[in-house]
């Protein structure tokens, strides 16, 4: 088969190249549902500044967070942050210790926090230097959230950097500890359970396999179309 030049003119030849430019848009059309299905989750992003000013100098900080926009009740919200040193002034040379815990309020309630600890591998942190990112874990459940099934509601994610140790470079090196500085991050919202778990599943279930065949369906006719359309080579004539 092919669908190379050949000569002649009129409606033979129109035809001709109308069914050799047919199976691409066919393709394109089988494709898409398949990319609609891979449509990525939605991400809440962003970029928390917190610091001290210290008996030796001053520290700034910036803690780049990331997370689900909606979290569901039954599972973790896990929470990937990255530590930068944005600046150190004064006498302060590098932290040695950090870790970094999240926490997650519905109103004034605490649902949860989880942490992010350095060990004792850890490398010390200059100006510029950068630690992660690390995934904090907070689980959600009806008890620690508050929701009943079919309920919802917004919630807050504040974030905290402490157990800093700090390195002073005067007539002699030592350590000090630097207090605890928080900063608010973004909002998600968590979902309650689902008012029928069971019939929900089986809806879904149902509903995925549905698609499923449809799509398979729908390919396979799309398929013989391009191929009962696919222009064919003329054959010789008998000797």
């Amino acid at each position: 088969m092919s669908c190379g030049r050949r000569g002649g003119s009129g409606r033979g030849a129109d035809r001709t190249a109308h069914r050799c430019s047919l199976p691409i848009p066919l393709f394109i059309i089988l494709l898409t549902p398949f990319q609609s299905l891979n449509a990525a989750v939605d991400v809440t992003s962003g970029t928390a500044h917190l610091g001290n000013t210290l008996t030796y100098g001053t520290t700034a900080y910036s803690i780049a967070y990331s997370y689900p926009t909606t979290a569901q009740v039954g599972n973790n919200l896990t929470i990937a942050v990255t530590l930068h040193v944005d600046s150190l002034s004064g006498a302060i040379e590098y932290i040695s210790g950090y870790a970094i815990i999240a926490y997650v309020y519905v109103g004034a309630q605490l649902v949860g926090n989880s942490s992010a600890v350095s060990g004792r591998d850890a490398p010390f942190l200059y100006p510029g230097g950068t630690w992660g990112p690390r995934n904090v874990d907070i689980p959600l459940t009806s008890s620690n959230t508050g929701l009943s099934k079919g309920q919802s509601a917004n919630a807050t994610v504040s974030l905290m950097l402490q157990n800093l140790d700090y390195v002073v470079n005067g007539r002699h090196l030592f350590y000090s500890n630097e207090p605890p500085a928080q900063a608010q991050a973004g909002s998600l919202l968590i979902q309650g359970e689902a008012l029928s778990t069971t019939a929900s599943a089986a809806s879904e279930g149902g509903g995925q396999a549905y698609l499923t065949d449809a799509l398979l369906a729908s390919g396979a006719v799309l398929m013989l179309l391009a191929v009962a359309l696919w222009p064919r080579s003329p054959r010789g004539k008998p000797g």
